[in-house]
C-alpha cells in the first residue's frame, strides 16, 4: 500500500512538472505572437506600424550590390518622393506575393513613391534566385548590413520614407494591397496632404470597408435625418 502512494505522488510531481513545462512554453509562444503583432487577442496588432520605432530612417542610404554583383547606394534623403523599402527574402512564402505584385507595375503609396527590394547579401542570399525573382525597373539591393541597421524583425517588412528620410510608416501585410492600407492610413495621420486626392478616395474606401460598409452600400446613399 505504501509503494501504491509513494508511485501515485511520483506520478502526481511528474504531471505538474509536465503541466508547469507546457504552460511556460506556452506562454513563451504567447509573448513571441504578441511581439510579432499575431495575439489572438489583438487582432490589428500585426497591422499596427512603427514596430521598430524609428522616427528618422537609421541611415541616409542603403549600400550594397544587386544580384549582378555592382555596387548600388540608394540615397533615403534625396528630397523627392517616398520610398518604399521591402525587406523581402527568396525563401520566404509569404514574400511570393509582393515580389509577383511588384513586377507588375503595382499601385504604391503615392505616385512619386519609389519602390526599392532589400535581401540579405550574396553570402546568404542567392544572386542566381533574387535575379529571378527582381521585377524589371525595381531596384534592389543585397545587404546584411541594410537588415542589421533597419533591425528587420521579420520577412515580409516594409518601411516607407519620405524624401527628407523621416520615416511615414512601417510593419508587414499579408498583400500589397492591404500593406498600401496601412500606409495610406499612417500617411493621413501625419500629413493628409501627402494622399492627394485620390489616395484619400481610397483612404475612405479602405475605412469604409474595414467597418463591412463596401463601395455602393445603399446606407451611403441615405439621409442621415431620417
Amino acid at each position: 500500500m505504501t509503494a501504491v502512494v509513494i508511485i501515485e505522488a511520483v506520478v502526481i510531481v511528474l504531471l505538474l512538472v509536465l503541466v508547469a513545462g507546457l504552460l511556460k512554453s506556452h506562454a513563451e509562444i504567447l509573448r513571441r505572437l504578441d511581439t510579432l503583432g499575431a495575439h489572438g487577442d489583438e487582432p490589428n496588432r500585426a497591422q499596427r506600424l512603427g514596430t521598430t520605432g524609428f522616427d528618422k530612417a537609421p541611415a541616409a542610404e542603403i549600400s550594397g550590390v544587386d544580384p549582378a554583383g555592382a555596387m548600388v547606394n540608394v540615397s533615403l534623403t534625396h528630397g523627392r518622393g517616398e520610398t518604399l523599402v521591402s525587406f523581402l527574402s527568396s525563401g520566404c512564402a509569404s514574400c511570393r506575393v509582393f515580389w509577383d505584385e511588384l513586377a507588375d507595375n503595382a499601385e504604391l503609396p503615392t505616385p512619386d513613391t519609389r519602390p526599392v527590394i532589400v535581401t540579405k547579401g550574396p553570402q546568404a542570399e542567392s544572386p542566381a534566385k533574387i535575379a529571378a525573382l527582381a521585377p524589371k525597373g525595381v531596384t534592389v539591393v543585397m545587404s546584411d548590413e541594410a537588415w542589421d541597421t533597419f533591425r528587420v524583425p521579420l520577412t515580409p517588412y516594409f518601411m516607407l520614407v519620405d524624401g527628407d528620410g523621416a520615416v511615414i510608416g512601417e510593419g508587414s501585410a499579408t498583400n500589397l494591397n492591404h500593406l498600401l492600407g496601412l500606409f495610406r492610413q499612417s500617411a493621413a495621420d501625419s500629413n493628409p496632404t501627402r494622399l492627394g486626392t485620390l489616395g484619400r478616395e481610397r483612404l475612405t474606401d479602405d475605412q469604409l470597408s474595414g467597418s463591412g460598409i463596401e463601395p455602393g452600400d445603399q446606407s451611403l446613399y441615405q439621409d442621415p435625418l431620417r
